[in-house]
């Protein structure tokens, strides 16, 4: 009959990594995972440090100092601004761009000083608002048609917010209407600026660092006259609120509390270097995925098994390493790499590996205690599991141990006369005499004929070996012997008992299994063996059913109810062997 045949476990373990991969990837698809991905990206930002103030921009800020130098309530006499206008034109600053909304009630006179400061400083001049109208699309500027026509730009300082409130990035435009930080790089540049990476969902804003991270000059200096020109000569000159009291702070990658003139700096000073911070394509993104969600599950293919588990976390906590530390020098070198997608790809791969590893080595465990069970007992089973790593071969040992050979006497001639019945009897005396060895602590090596080959201190260390084969050897002649004569009796197979002969030595062996990888055994092999195997066969020369080594009688300590029977030559072997026997 056909039988499908079983999926390599390369081929489950492969598929196991790319499922995770895949979940992760649909779990970043849905934006779960964005709220948190931003907060990654501010740590990435605090990692990176306070980074050099931008050389292209400078705050002229309305800060604490000025309010009290100047002496006067916000919001100042339109005719301040003028002068400041005035003194920063004449100090050739590159643009002077007004983060300052001028929508309170004002005098004819005050208009007049501020928009005649305005049309001298004609397109080095951008004036910034925060209101567009709906109708017609147009910011909110004082006599905005008439300063255009004298070259000041008028432009919008709006930054999108994310969900925490937080100002991260820039766009070109907003509501239609070029961005305040934008059109302030491009005037004090020169030329235009290339804003693609600020379309659509804008561009990260390259903050220097915290609040106060940016070149600042206050106000009233400039009022007064009392700055270096060379200070402002060039640059992009944002002038704006930044006192507390004045309460324009909000949130951003770097600080919860950055004035409006200090981020639409870090935003400007963002443009003029050309938006350095930048997203990569789509396709690494799932390249790290699958890498991710793959490399716990390949590190349970190689090696022992039984470590399989340990190097699915160990890969997973190396993974986790690389990917921290490679996102974080991808953020230094200007590459804004997703993190939580490839990490949440590692923990379900991991969870995966760990998981398949687990019921792999759970179902090898148990077919392999399985095969133990059938030679050693089951309460050593466990010690022989944690020897073997869960595979079925024992490696190879030199150890002393005790080897116990027994069969059957006259099973020959019995079994003549026996017909189907000739298993049954096989496996009643294997079971009698088996379950003598697996109960005194023995390991069951071979059924041969009607024999069986034992040993006691291999694989399992066991001190007391010698004591445990003799007393296997007396359950064996005194409990096990007369219940399966009975037996023979009660089924009509015998007339008289049936007797048995033992063999018992103590000696040095090699322990462990051989065989092909399809067909394993375990083996016990060395001299003492073969000597142990002639002492059984000599016994059937002999009245006395059980013949022990002089070996064994020196590692018993006592003669535990041994009585000499004096040297005896056995085949292939140059010196007589000294025997015992039961009394």
């Amino acid at each position: 009959m056909w039988r499908r045949r079983p999926v390599p476990r390369t081929a489950l373990t492969i598929a196991v990594g790319l499922l995770a991969a895949g979940i992760a990837l649909v779990v970043g698809a849905t934006g779960l995972l964005d709220d948190l991905e931003l907060q990654t990206v501010d740590k990435r930002f605090d990692i990176r440090g306070t980074q050099p103030p931008p050389k292209g921009v400078v705050v002229v800020g309305i800060d604490d100092q000025s309010l009290a130098d100047i002496g006067l309530r916000t919001p100042y006499p339109r005719s301040l601004h003028a002068k400041v206008i005035d003194n920063l034109r004449k100090a050739g600053a590159g643009s002077i761009d007004y983060d300052i909304e001028f929508s309170d009630p004002s005098t004819p006179h005050e208009d007049a000083a501020l928009l005649a400061s305005a049309r001298r400083a004609g397109p080095r001049l951008v004036l910034g608002t925060t209101r567009v109208l709906q109708k017609t699309g147009q910011p909110v500027v004082i006599d905005a048609a008439g300063l255009r026509r004298h070259g000041v730009h008028v432009a919008v300082a709006q930054f999108p917010l994310d969900n925490d409130g937080a100002i991260r990035r820039m766009t070109a435009t907003y509501d239609g209407v070029p961005t305040f930080a934008l059109v302030a790089a491009e005037v004090a540049k020169g030329k235009p600026i290339d804003a693609a990476p600020a379309r659509g969902d804008g561009a990260w804003i390259d903050y220097p660092g915290p609040a106060g991270s940016v070149r600042m000059i206050p106000f009233a200096d400039v009022l007064k006259g009392r700055f270096d020109a060379a200070a402002v000569r060039g640059k992009a000159v944002i002038v704006g609120a930044t006192s507390p009291a004045l309460q324009d702070k909000h949130p951003t990658s770097t600080d919860l509390d950055t004035s409006g003139p200090e981020i639409n700096a870090a935003a400007a000073a963002t443009a003029l270097d050309n938006f350095p911070l930048e997203r990569p394509p789509g396709w690494l993104e799932v390249l790290m995925a699958i890498a991710a969600g793959l490399l716990a599950p390949l590190a349970t293919l190689r090696g022992k098994p039984g470590w399989a588990i340990v190097r699915a976390l160990g890969a997973a906590a190396l993974g986790v390493v690389l990917l921290l530390v490679g996102v974080q020098v991808a953020f230094n070198g200007g590459l804004v790499v997703n993190l939580l997608v490839p990490l949440l790809a590692l923990v379900l791969g991991t969870a995966g590996a760990v998981a398949f590893a687990y019921a792999t080595e759970t179902r090898a465990r148990r077919r392999v205690r399985t095969t133990f069970e059938r030679f050693v007992p089951k309460e050593v089973v466990g010690e022989l599991l944690d020897r073997t790593d869960a595979t079925t071969r024992l490696p190879g040992e030199r150890v002393e141990a005790t080897i116990v050979f027994c069969d059957l006497r006259g099973f020959t001639s019995l079994a003549e006369h026996l017909e189907g019945e000739v298993i049954e009897v096989l496996d009643r005396w294997f079971n009698e005499m088996g379950d003598a060895v697996l109960d005194n602590g023995g390991t069951l090596v071979s059924f041969q004929g009607d024999g069986i080959m034992s040993v006691f201190g291999a694989p399992i260390h066991t001190p007391d070996h010698a004591a445990r084969a003799v007393a296997a050897a007396r359950e064996m002649l005194d409990v096990r012997l007369p219940r399966f004569n009975a037996w023979l009796e009660e089924q009509g197979l015998i007339e008289e008992p049936k007797r048995m002969g033992i063999g018992i030595n103590t000696g040095t062996i090699m322990s462990g299994s051989v065989g092909s990888d399809r067909r394993l055994e375990y083996a016990a092999v060395g001299d003492a063996t073969n000597t142990a195997s002639r002492l059984q066969s000599l016994s059937k020369q002999s009245e006395h059913q059980l013949f022990v080594a002089q070996s064994t009688r020196d590692a018993l300590g006592d003669s535990d109810g041994l009585v000499l029977l004096g040297p005896m030559d056995l085949p292939g072997r140059r010196e007589p062997c000294t025997v015992w026997t039961l009394r």
